[in-house]
């Protein structure tokens, strides 16, 4: 996952580990940050790059100076939750099951409505990127690395295909979220396969036109993986989601 912050900068490992230090919790709301002799040290960085790294987060809503108060750690209203790199320290490990539900919901919440736009407006070039999306995840079904690749392809394609800008870039943003939570929840090969049929009633619904089957097809995704997510823990070791039910006896009621 690629930090949207580069990392070649002398100030940049300040505002990696800092920052992450804050969005995992490990510096609460209204916590002073460690003085600049502290943090000077622990990062073997002048006094300029240590400012500059401060800058970087407090422009990310993260920290906050003050002349009185000194430096200090937001609230998490008012850190910029959308920013690529608060998003990377939030899921890149351990993420809490408050935070994985927070995106899982977000995934309930805007897909349904991304498949029914895309049914209704996608172009046969779009329409062809999703079919192609989808053979690529048939053919990568026993490779759940390329499998989990080609998963995020198709669901990028079907955003894609709603012609609706704000949409791809809400989804664009929030890929660094979703790419590093899926292995959560495709982390087997017999799952994986199990939801292949639901994928593809989403694509064909969609190269058919047919808004409200695309929209309950891939209802039964993003909702069905939210349930997976939340039954088990990161690294719990579970070989596959117990009692998810198969896409291929599910009817949707609004299909």
């Amino acid at each position: 996952m690629t930090a949207a912050y580069p990392g070649q900068a002398r100030h940049a490992q300040v505002v990696h580990a800092l920052g992450a230090a804050i969005v995992r919790g490990e510096l609460g709301p209204g916590s002073p940050v460690p003085t600049e002799d502290e943090l000077v040290g622990r990062f073997e960085v002048g006094r300029s790059a240590l400012r500059e790294g401060v800058k970087v987060l407090a422009g990310k809503g993260l920290l906050e100076s003050r002349t009185s108060a000194g430096t200090r750690v937001r609230p998490r209203e008012s850190w910029n939750l959308l920013d690529p790199d608060v998003l990377r320290w939030r899921y890149s490990e351990d993420a809490s099951p408050a935070d994985l539900r927070a995106l899982a919901d977000l995934r309930v919440a805007l897909e349904p409505g991304a498949a029914r736009l895309a049914a209704e407006a996608a172009t046969p070039a779009q329409r062809g990127v999703i079919a192609a999306s989808l053979s690529a995840m048939w053919a990568t079904l026993e490779a759940p690395d390329e499998f989990v690749a080609a998963d995020l392809a198709f669901h990028r394609a079907v955003f894609a295909a709603c012609q609706n800008d704000l949409l791809l870039y809400i989804h664009d943003v929030v890929s660094v979220a979703l790419g590093a939570i899926r292995p959560l929840h495709t982390h087997s090969i017999a799952h994986n396969r199990e939801t292949l049929p639901a994928h593809q009633q989403v694509a064909e619904a969609i190269q058919r036109g047919h808004h409200r089957k695309a929209e309950a097809a891939m209802r039964e995704i993003v909702e069905g993986a939210r349930a997976d997510l939340m039954r088990g823990a990161p690294g719990d070791g579970r070989a596959e989601a117990p009692g998810q039910q198969s896409p291929e006896g599910a009817e949707p009621h609004d299909r």
